[in-house]
């Protein structure tokens, strides 16, 4: 979003900053630009959205209002899920250690997939428990797709197959669907390479087909042309659907056809949050130029230290200079932290300076490290705002000590 220097005071007045601002209109436009490009080419496609990289509640709720399911990998994530209104049969719980409240999801109808056969011995013995009631479990699949590095997620083959033999003993359990995700793949033949796959093994393993097949998570979503031009390519939501959806419409033709998930998460809310921050001084140190901001880059998530964040700063400052390469730091007491390098512009102490894509891995990983996190706002399509979480203070930080 661009800002007016009017709404930058606004905001910055009334929720103070650093602020987080979701962008509601232009979230719901990437979801349903997601969910069309998937649908026009394999109809029984769903989105499951990823809590983990932003479970604020607020932004749950949209996707639950679009038809979206949610994606857990903890009780915590459950309980949240459960607690914005998702009924258990459109919660996939996913994750290697995912908690005794596994349990409960897996006696509530949710869509459990089982890490290992270690995990799955355990809602075994949960359905034997319960010889009243039917249940039913997924599988994670290890995938091995040439990328220059070995997953620790998932089930080989092998032990996949030892799945079904163990789960073929459980009158009342039976596997109901497969699930992959491997990070760090994000190129169209990464993803088609995955799809093959997993049509593959579904047709190995089950003797009909599967109720769904979840792909994951691991597209490029919608970004701004300045950090867009930092990578090599970014294919379109078509291009990923020419591979997934397309496939799953040819492989499934004229039979029985099963779901088909993704799971996005920065696919669908990195380029819709922004941080607003504020100059707090700006100062020269043996010839370099460093402005020190009002957040660190645990605001702004793991894009920040991976390229360079699309910026806009709003003028405010009595006294502006033109810098040719000056440093945007954090508050913070480590020399690492450096929220964008080399900026040229003018720019003075009191500024306002707005990060953009900072909806993924932001807010849920802020560390209560040296400052509480920050509030966040909405932007509604009628260009309102309203509070979706309040800034935290020091007795929220302390009231699990012990004093």
């Amino acid at each position: 979003m661009e800002y007016s220097r009017q709404t930058a005071e606004y905001l910055t007045n009334r929720f103070g900053s650093p602020l987080y601002v979701f962008d509601e209109e232009g979230f719901v436009r990437n979801y349903r630009d997601l969910e069309t490009a998937m649908r026009s080419r394999y109809e029984n496609y769903r989105i499951s959205y990823s809590f983990k990289t932003n479970y604020t509640p607020y932004i749950c709720s949209v996707v639950k209002r679009l038809g979206g399911y949610a994606e857990v990998v903890s009780g915590m994530e459950y309980a949240i899920a459960r607690k914005v209104g998702f009924e258990d049969k459109h919660i996939i719980f996913n994750g290697p250690d995912k908690g005794e409240e596994s349990e409960e999801a897996f006696l509530n109808g949710c869509m459990v997939h089982a890490d290992s056969l270690d995990e799955l011995g355990r809602y075994c013995a949960v359905a034997e428990k319960h010889p009243e009631q039917s249940f039913q479990i997924g599988l994670r699949i290890h995938l091995n797709i040439a990328e220059g590095f070995v997953s620790r997620f998932g089930m080989d083959d092998n032990d996949a197959r030892e799945a079904f033999r163990v789960v073929s003993t459980i009158d009342n359990l039976r596997i109901s669907g497969l699930h992959c995700h491997i990070s760090r793949c994000r190129s169209v033949d990464a993803w088609k390479k995955r799809t093959e796959y997993m049509l593959t093994l579904a047709d190995q393993l089950f003797e009909e087909v599967p109720e769904y097949i979840d792909l994951g998570s691991g597209m490029f979503g919608s970004m701004a042309p300045e950090l867009a031009a930092q990578f090599d390519e970014i294919p379109s939501y078509d291009d990923y659907a020419q591979v997934t959806a397309a496939l799953f419409e040819e492989h499934y033709r004229g039979g029985d056809r099963p779901l088909l998930f993704t799971e996005p998460g920065t696919t669908l809310i990195n380029r819709f949050v922004d941080c607003i921050t504020e100059v707090k001084a700006v100062k020269q140190l043996a010839g370099h130029s460093f402005a020190v901001m009002n957040a660190s880059e645990h605001n702004l998530g793991e894009t920040c230290r991976l390229k360079q964040l699309p910026i806009q700063v709003i003028p405010r400052a009595a006294e502006r200079y033109d810098y040719e390469n000056i440093d945007l730091t954090g508050y913070t007491c480590l020399e690492q932290d450096v929220l964008y390098s080399g900026y040229s512009g003018r720019l003075g102490t009191g500024d306002v300076v707005v990060f953009g894509n900072t909806g993924g891995y932001s807010n849920v990983l802020k560390p209560p490290f040296i400052r509480p996190n920050c509030a966040m706002t909405a932007r509604k399509a009628d260009g309102t705002f309203v509070l979706i979480k309040s800034a935290e203070t020091c007795e929220d930080i302390l009231r699990t000590y012990v004093f």
